[in-house]
């Protein structure tokens, strides 16, 4: 069976633009998208792009670890738009999710900070002989085990894992004291910069007890990212969307443009 078998997926993918700007400042961002033939995150330089900065110290449960640079879209079908539409943008352009596949783009993973995880308590072995021979069953899991969440354990186990790293990075210049970059060191480097820019950084935290119209529930905005500018073309550009007010201007600035527009508020 080919196409769409369910309406929550959508054959295209959404970048609205300019948001926290008026819609003045939005439409005029898309005549610039549009006719420079790039889509771009600060500082909105094609020659600047996909650049990460890891901040150790932060949390990662609140999205600070790990801070790509990054161009953002939206895998909501069309007919479903509007309350992303509310928080972010009315002015927007869609591609095929097959050309931002091949610009590197990928959804996000969403971890809900309240999820529950279930961990071994720091118990020293006396301790964990005394209860084995005390407790049964169920008992003995409850003693042995703490329920936290998502948020807690991945802000301690991100901390740990970047301890461990430091650990390896001096632990192999020892192991093999080459000159220069050792081939072991750049073993760690290499993983240590693909776990950061294709796992970390597609990471995202959200509450998911706010209401579905709240900016920061960030579930609802179906997220695929791409780490870097993405340069277009206007053939791959699908859907434009504006308010209606620019319908006859955009028509007067952009005619070389055969796609579908979609003017509505």
């Amino acid at each position: 069976m080919s196409g769409l078998t369910q309406r929550y997926i959508s054959k295209e993918l959404v970048h609205f633009v300019g948001r926290g700007m008026n819609e003045d400042q939005q439409f005029e961002l898309l005549l610039k998208i549009l006719n420079e033939c790039w889509i771009t995150h600060a500082p909105h330089n094609p020659n600047i792009s996909g650049n990460l900065t890891v901040n150790p110290n932060a949390a990662i449960s609140e999205n600070e670890m790990y801070a790509p640079q990054i161009t953002c879209f939206t895998d909501i079908p069309i007919q479903d738009l509007s309350m992303h539409m509310q928080k972010y943008s009315p002015v927007g352009i869609s591609f095929s999710k097959d050309f931002i596949a091949e610009a590197g783009g990928v959804p996000v993973h969403y971890i809900p900070k309240g999820a529950k995880v279930q961990r071994p308590q720091k118990i020293d072995a006396y301790d964990y002989m005394k209860l084995m021979k005390e407790e049964k069953g169920e008992t003995f899991i409850e003693n042995i085990y703490e329920n936290i969440s998502k948020a807690q354990y991945f802000d301690e186990m991100l901390k740990e894992y970047h301890l461990l790293f430091n650990i390896f990075r001096e632990q192999s210049k020892i192991i093999d004291p080459q000159p220069g970059v050792s081939g072991l060191f750049k073993r760690v480097l290499d993983l240590e910069r693909f776990l950061s820019f294709h796992i970390y950084s597609y990471f995202k935290f959200f509450d998911h007890t706010l209401p579905d119209d709240n900016p920061d529930n960030y579930y609802f905005e179906r997220e695929w990212r791409v780490v870097g500018n993405v340069k277009i073309d206007l053939a791959d550009v699908k859907t434009v969307f504006s308010p209606p007010k620019y319908a006859e201007r955009f028509r007067n600035e952009c005619p070389q443009f055969f796609g579908q527009v979609i003017f509505a508020d």
